[in-house]
């Protein structure tokens, strides 16, 4: 590992487990690994692969979702919508066609289809189903957009088993490593924004699961005990908007954050009792992508069709209402901002010492501290880049939707190490353990690893 990956590293071999005492390296518990910050553990990956290279196995896991796998231990576990009629999310470039692109998608009717909500654990080294469950089968109430699944909300796992959200039926449901039910907890089903479906994945924390449900009927920032499923504390927004990004919870010198996103709003709170830290007003905030940060700072923004927001740097440390005077203007406890720089649907990520934020097919470096631009580069053979970057080492990878794949070195230059393709779809961010990637496709997840 090299010296630009030495915090994230140290972190994480702070990051403890809170029953065991310790959580392995090799784990990939949540969305975006152990932090939820989009960094693995050193161990190097395969900087090429193919269906006939480097490829370990590949399963067709029955229905679809944009849901990431999580690992823990050598279990890894999946959600999927199955739906009657075997129906499956459109790549990005059929989906903007719909009416719901263009801002009709209210008017879209429910599908009158039953779908099977579902959970699967598989042994990841061999690929096999240990065990599939079946959390409710029922019609959605709610369109949702063509490019978008019914099981998009990605899990939490801990060594006593799995925690999932699926917002389409309002359930968090927590089950063993048999796959049965220890709890569950109804949250409701409510309308999203252009009925463009849910989207917000759990985030965990010493013995905490955090819900993010904000939609077009609530603004709930909801904790549940990991073990009773008691709700200990909830916090609710002052509007009801739709946010798809998820909970992070922000290890830094001075605290523990759970920090929440959307709209033109940004919150800080206390992960224990749920009181707010802080508050940030008036910015053009993560919603389709989520908050990133490392030890030191926070990084967010939001772009959509339409506009390009700011890319901000948040320093630790924030107390009160630390809004700017004026829309994305300068605030306290502001690093630095990058004008038109925010990501729109791929989370930004970084190393500590730099910043990586990737748009469509265009690889953006920052300087973390300074947040001086120090590349822009069309990333080779590579179109819309969904699914967020993850940093491994020194080795960043960035997998588009159509199935090409780049790993890029960590630093201050662009340097391609390898370029890959599968021939699938790709939305969902990657997860990885031991040197190995997990990739989820619309036609089978896959794990591409070294010959061992």
């Amino acid at each position: 590992m090299s010296k630009f990956a030495t915090p994230i590293a140290f972190l994480l071999c702070l990051f403890v487990d809170w029953r065991s005492g310790t959580i392995a390296r090799a784990d990939f518990p949540q969305f975006r690994g152990q932090l939820g910050w989009g960094v693995a553990n050193g161990q190097e990956i395969p900087t090429t692969w193919s269906a006939a290279q480097n490829m370990a196995w590949q399963v067709a896991v029955p229905g679809a979702g944009w849901s990431a796998p999580v690992i823990l231990g050598d279990r890894l576990y999946l959600t999927s919508a199955v739906a009657e009629d075997g129906r499956k999310p459109k790549n990005f470039v059929d989906g903007v066609k719909t009416p719901q692109s263009m801002g009709l998608g209210t008017f879209t009717p429910a599908p009158n289809i039953s779908i099977a909500w579902t959970v699967f654990c598989l042994d990841k080294n061999t690929g096999e189903i240990l065990w599939q469950k079946v959390i409710e089968i029922a019609k959605p109430q709610y369109a949702i957009h063509p490019s978008n699944s019914y099981a998009t909300e990605t899990p939490v796992a801990d060594q006593h088993g799995t925690y999932v959200y699926f917002g389409a039926i309002g359930k968090v449901v927590a089950l063993d490593l048999s796959g049965e039910v220890l709890w569950q907890q109804d949250i409701g089903v409510f309308k999203t924004s252009n009925n463009f479906g849910t989207g917000s994945s759990l985030a965990i924390h010493q013995g905490k699961v955090f819900v993010q449900n904000f939609s077009e009927g609530s603004a709930d920032l909801i904790c549940f005990d990991c073990v009773s499923g008691k709700e200990l504390w909830r916090n609710k927004r002052d509007k009801n908007e739709t946010s798809w990004s998820s909970p992070l919870v922000w290890e830094n010198p001075q605290r523990v954050e759970l920090i929440v996103s959307g709209g033109e709003q940004v919150d800080s709170f206390d992960p224990t009792s749920g009181s707010r830290l802080w508050t940030l007003n008036k910015v053009k905030a993560a919603t389709a992508c989520s908050v990133s940060a490392d030890a030191n700072r926070l990084y967010f923004g939001g772009s959509d069709p339409f506009s390009s927001g700011p890319l901000f740097a948040v320093n630790a440390g924030g107390a009160g209402d630390i809004s700017p005077a004026k829309q994305n203007g300068d605030f306290d406890f502001c690093a630095w901002k990058q004008e038109r720089a925010a990501p729109g649907m791929a989370s930004p990520v970084s190393t500590g010492k730099f910043v990586y934020v990737a748009e469509k097919n265009i690889l953006r470096c920052y300087a973390a501290d300074s947040g001086d631009r120090l590349y822009q580069e069309r990333v080779p053979n590579l179109s819309m880049i969904n699914a967020s970057p993850i940093i491994v080492g020194d080795q960043l990878l960035l997998v588009d939707e159509a199935g090409a794949a780049c790993v890029v070195q960590a630093g201050p230059e662009f340097k391609v190490l390898g370029s890959s393709r599968l021939e699938d779809t790709f939305w969902s961010t990657p997860a990885i353990s031991e040197g190995a990637i997990y990739l989820r496709g619309l036609s089978a997840l896959y794990c591409i690893r070294a010959p061992q």
